[in-house]
């Protein structure tokens, strides 16, 4: 049975990543204890198992040779199994803010879908719920993880901005998820409307931080989004900085156009020309006088 067992890259989607320190504490305590808890598959027609729970220590045990059990269950799709992985996460006690607003959203976004992509669904996806006519799905969830309408409707928003920048940068979106990669919640947000051509890539944190900026001056009108550059004016060394740029702290603009530089970097790939060159040579002068003021 163990041989038969198989990933699904879609399932493994609907798993906590766990950090790095995580993943070697995990590591430790399966060697000094043993894998207790059975690794749950699911149970085809075809007769494979594919996994469905403990994708981190099938890994490890794999690694070191350890045995493990199984927990057959059987399911009638992949629907269905994909509301199961969903709420087993959600009863996790140790999800961080971030991964518990977007596993809500997941929930919420999953049961919409199951029914048609209508607001009003089913009760008898929703765990303990009295069954009520026609209640819409936000209110069905926000009465389960007690919290208010709002919050489920953020959360599936937050879910399906994440979703999008895993689209182009699968890694990044589990460290952002598993709390290695600091990034304000309110710039994740802008990612959840865009277009899947929007961006072709989004290579690290520091372009992803520059894509969001570029995001949210299109939002607000602000020339960041326009072909024109915003007036400048000159800091005590003489060189060109914004005006909505004169406030900020040092290490928030190195960090910004280190992001720029990236998204520079991969404009004169692909348009070749000598004006993308001359923008990328501009900021790369413009983050050496930050970084070695002393040498201008």
């Amino acid at each position: 049975m163990e041989r038969n067992i198989s990933i699904s890259a879609v399932l493994k989607e609907f798993i906590v990543p766990l950090s790095r320190e995580e993943f070697k504490q995990l590591e430790l305590n399966l060697r000094n204890e043993g894998c207790r808890d059975p690794l749950v598959v699911w149970k085809k027609p075809n007769g494979k198992h594919v996994l469905v729970d403990g994708h981190n220590r099938l890994q490890i045990c794999q690694k070191h040779n350890l045995p493990y059990k199984l927990e057959v269950r059987n399911f009638k799709n992949v629907k269905e199994v994909k509301m199961w992985m969903i709420n087993n996460q959600l009863g996790r006690r140790n999800l961080n803010p971030l991964q518990l607003s977007y596993y809500r959203g997941v929930k919420y976004e999953s049961v919409k879908k199951n029914w048609g992509g209508k607001e009003y669904t089913k009760t008898s996806y929703l765990k303990g719920m009295p069954p009520k006519k026609d209640q819409k799905t936000l209110d069905l969830l926000a009465r389960e993880f007690k919290v208010s309408r709002m919050t489920i409707h953020r959360d599936a928003k937050f879910a399906r901005a994440l979703d999008r920048i895993g689209q182009k940068n699968p890694v990044l979106k589990n460290r952002i998820l598993s709390g290695e990669v600091k990034i304000k919640k309110s710039s994740i947000l802008l990612f959840s409307n865009i277009d899947e051509g929007t961006f072709k890539t989004i290579k690290n944190e520091a372009d992803l931080i520059n894509k969001a900026n570029i995001l949210k001056s299109q939002l607000t009108g602000d020339s960041l989004a326009s072909s024109e550059p915003e007036p400048e004016v000159m800091d005590n060394r003489g060189y060109g900085i914004m005006e909505s740029q004169i406030f900020e702290a040092p290490n928030q603009r190195i960090q910004r156009i280190k992001g720029m530089i990236l998204s520079a970097v991969n404009q004169a790939i692909e348009q070749k020309n000598a004006r993308s060159m001359k923008e990328l040579k501009a900021l790369i002068d413009k983050l050496e006088s930050l970084l070695l003021p002393d040498i201008r």
